[in-house]
This record gives structure tokens, sequence and C-alpha cells, in this order.
């Protein structure tokens, strides 16, 4: 008996151990694509892919997903914008409907262009089915494949209403024929929350209105329920230039960080954590993020 018992606590010992390995190395993976799927977004204010996962997994913790579908979704927001990679210019600063016939017709493809890169992986095989659809629209006038109504995933649901809002909100605004190089400062949060009211107001009534037409009803209203309250809440905090050394965990990022080589360190209204704070801390020892940064409390 007791022999029995020893073999079966370490053949559980083991697939738990193999378990744990299995998912260390997904998780690793993910991350990389996560930093590549960035590259392709220097005309966003703040992280955009960050934001969709991270605002995504609210919505479906909202509505009542389980951990494991929570987690896809997270996954696939952070790299629903993947099959970018390669992509010129005129692709990637310009709204849609500021592009040539051409430009569309090549931007179209990045759904599908993501879901091929992810597919020779069985672990990602979900991730990708949602990537492919992160475009379609209830009323079949999304793509590429055209998909209405309950054909289209729950996931991709959520985030194609999270990624209308951030493009419309934080990708950067044409100035004088020109797009803006960098990113746009703001003294304190209240100046944000003003400056950005008229696009805030503007995406949040067109998802209104296409509420159960081309976004589904439910997450529209758990998306709105979300960041109303997170803007709230917004402009109750006070910014500050503070010592990287002297921030805690808590403390939330008031602008963009980036290496000199242009990838992004840390995103604006992303908050800090343990891990994120020891990272900032040896990029400051290696002169790549400045000694004091501006952060929200």
């Amino acid at each position: 008996m007791d022999f029995h018992h020893t073999i079966m606590k370490e053949t559980e010992n083991t697939i738990y151990e193999l378990s744990e390995n299995l998912a260390k190395g997904y998780l690793q993976a993910v991350r990389v694509l996560g930093r590549a799927a960035e590259t392709v977004e220097k005309y966003y204010d703040g992280g955009h892919s960050r934001f969709v996962s991270d605002m995504s997994a609210q919505v479906a913790a909202d509505l009542g997903m389980n951990d494991e579908d929570i987690m896809e979704v997270r996954i696939a927001g952070l790299l629903h914008d993947i099959g970018k990679l390669g992509f010129p210019d005129t692709c990637l600063y310009k709204y849609t409907s500021e592009m040539t016939e051409s430009e569309y017709s090549r931007y179209k493809k990045h759904p599908e262009l993501g879901m091929h890169l992810l597919e020779p992986y069985e672990l990602f095989a979900n991730i990708g089915e949602i990537i492919f659809q992160h475009h379609e629209k209830l009323d079949g006038s999304g793509f590429p494949g055209q998909l209405t109504g309950g054909k289209i995933h729950p996931a991709a649901k959520i985030i194609i209403v999270v990624d209308y809002y951030h493009n419309q909100i934080f990708k950067r605004q044409r100035a004088r024929g020109e797009y803006f190089s960098g990113a746009v400062q703001y003294s304190s949060t209240l100046s944000y929350l003003e400056s950005t009211r008229d696009r805030y107001n503007s995406a949040l009534n067109f998802l209104t209105k296409k509420s159960n037409i081309l976004f589904d009803s439910k997450v529209v209203d758990s998306f709105i329920n979300i960041i109303e309250a997170e803007r709230k809440d917004l402009g109750m905090k006070s910014v500050m230039r503070i010592s990287v050394h002297s921030l805690e965990p808590g403390y939330v990022f008031a602008e963009d960080y980036l290496t000199s080589y242009g990838l992004l360190i840390a995103a604006k209204g992303e908050t800090i954590t343990p891990e994120s704070l020891n990272a900032l801390k040896r990029f400051v020892n290696a002169d790549e993020l400045p000694q004091k940064i501006l952060v929200m409390k």
C-alpha cells in the first residue's frame, strides 16, 4: 500500500511539475509575442494592446466568464494586432476612412495574418480564432469573414468594443497635415479628462448608438460602466514627478516611457506592480529611463 501510495505521489508531483513548466513556457511565449505586437503601436498614446488586453479581461470578468475564458480574452487582446507586423506606416497611423483602397485592402488582412502566425502552435489555436474574428460585427458588415450574431466568438465581441474605443481616444490626431511624433503631455488628470472629453463622448455615443447592431449590447453596457468609473476615479488623482527609487506599487504611470530604441517600457494609465517596479529600476540603472518619472496617485 505504501509503495503504491509513493508511486502515485511521485506521479502526481511529476505531472504537476510538467504542468507548471508548460504554463511558464506558455506565458513566456505570450510575453515575447506581446512585445512583438507592441512594435506596431508607435502612433498611439499609451499601450494599445495592453489597454485592450486589460480592459477586455475586466469586461469578461464583469460578464461572468470563467477564469480560463478570461485568460483567453486577455491574451487575445494583447495579441489582436500581431498580424500588422511588417505593415507600412500608412496602414498604422491612418484611420480606415483615410486609407486608399489598396491600403484598406491590406489592412483588412491583419486578422487573418495574425491567426496564421499562431495556428502552427496548438496552445494558441483558440487565441488565433479570436484574433481572426476581432473585427467581425453583429450585422455581418465586419471582416474578414462577415460573420453575424451568434457565429462570432464571445471574446471577439468584447475586443472589438474596447479596440474601437482606444482607437478613437488614443490614436494620435492629425496636426497641420502631419502626425505627432511624441505622446501628448498633460499637466494634471483634470486637464487630460478635459482635453479628451469630446473624443470620449463621441466614442461612447457611437458605441451606444450601434449597440445590438454592430456591437453586443451586454458588452457595450459593461464596458461603458467600467470606463466611466475609471475616468471618475482618474479625476481624483494627483500628478507628480518622483524618483523611481522612491516609488511604491500602486502608483499609476502618467505618461509613456520608451527605451532609446523605441520599445514601450511603461504605458500611461498602467498601475505599477512590484515586478514592473523592479524592471523600472533596471532600466534606470541602464540609463534607459530618467531618474524621476511622472506618476499619478
